[in-house]
């Protein structure tokens, strides 16, 4: 229960960020800055989960299932956010969407992947 508060807490925190500020770095035809949001996204989501990984004690084989749990939240409300979009972000044109909904697709995909595990292979293991 509590991985998926901690996602309601980050969907939140990620909507009310692009509602305040959207405009200023979901620009359409502003490739650089597309890039570098996309880049940031990738410390923003480390940050978010495996320091939460870390002080709640979870074990390596239950990350995945915590990831999902985290991720889902932010998902199914994202939906909302996505068909009221003009309503939920009004200082986001519309030409603003697909930028937006790709940079969701990459952020859910990141939390998701923190979930896996990469274990070194053993010499042993060749």
């Amino acid at each position: 229960m509590l991985n998926i508060a901690w996602g309601f807490l980050l969907w939140m925190s990620a909507t009310i960020l692009f509602r305040l500020f959207g405009q200023i770095f979901l620009i359409p035809g502003q490739v650089f800055l597309m890039l570098t949001i996309f880049i940031l996204a990738i410390p923003l989501i480390t940050i978010a989960t495996y320091p939460y990984y870390y002080l709640r004690n979870i074990p390596e084989t239950e990350r995945l299932k915590a990831a999902v749990q985290i991720a889902l939240p932010g998902m199914l409300l994202d939906i909302l956010s996505i068909i009221y979009f003009a309503k939920v972000f009004p200082n986001l044109t519309n030409d603003s969407l697909p930028l937006f909904a790709s940079w969701l697709l990459w952020a859910y995909s990141l939390i998701l992947l923190s979930g896996f595990t990469i274990k070194a292979r053993s010499k042993d293991a060749i």
